[in-house]
């Protein structure tokens, strides 16, 4: 019986995507292809910056090396709250879920990005957050199955008694890998559907 259910917060609560803003204008500044700008971005530089152990000027002084370009052309947080909004369809599933099961998020998070987001965009919303897992504050960073495990054991929850939701098929293998059952999120359409199909009372 699900008992649990956990959501990624940006590209499923929160409507941002750095394939859609961000990195097309790190590729503009520098002459470096989208691709490559999402791979270097992703595999290199935030990863410890999601994770909490590097400073942001850590962060910047690499994105000014690799992508040749200064300071106040990097953007990382002012793209952010500018573009990102809430997905209130997803919300209204959450407010549905919210007393019936037991909802928090995981999600890999900076902590600027991260200060942004609860003191601004779901501040009204938090109380529908029963567990709030950043990994800028718990050192640990999705797909790595010691996250998950981590929620879990914070949560008194078993595996095979939580649901994930995230837009990344990559932290969905994750969390299968640690034997928690996943939905890749498309749409939250298609995330009730899902959710219903499972047994979960919405």
């Amino acid at each position: 019986m699900i008992k649990y259910i956990l959501f990624d917060l940006g590209g499923v609560v929160i409507d941002f995507y750095n394939e859609d803003d961000y990195y097309p204008y790190i590729s503009r500044i520098s002459g470096i292809r989208e691709e490559r700008v999402a791979r270097i971005i992703n595999y290199d530089i935030r990863v410890d910056l999601d994770r909490g152990t590097v400073p942001q000027k850590v962060f910047e002084r690499k994105m000014m090396q690799q992508f040749g370009i200064k300071r106040k052309q990097i953007q990382w947080y002012e793209f952010y709250t500018k573009k990102a909004t809430l997905y209130r369809g997803t919300l209204d599933i959450i407010s549905r879920l919210h007393g019936k099961y037991k909802v928090g998020y995981l999600s890999n998070t900076d902590r600027s990005r991260y200060t942004y987001t609860v003191g601004k965009l779901l501040k009204p919303y938090l109380k529908l957050f029963d567990y709030r897992f950043a990994s800028c504050d718990i050192h640990l960073r999705k797909p790595g199955k010691e996250i998950y495990r981590y929620a879990l054991r914070r949560m008194h929850a078993k595996a095979g008694e939580t649901v994930f939701i995230d837009n990344q098929i990559e932290n969905v293998v994750g969390a299968n890998k640690a034997g928690i059952k996943s939905i890749l999120f498309t749409n939250a359409k298609d995330l009730e559907k899902r959710l219903r199909k499972m047994g979960i009372g919405l």
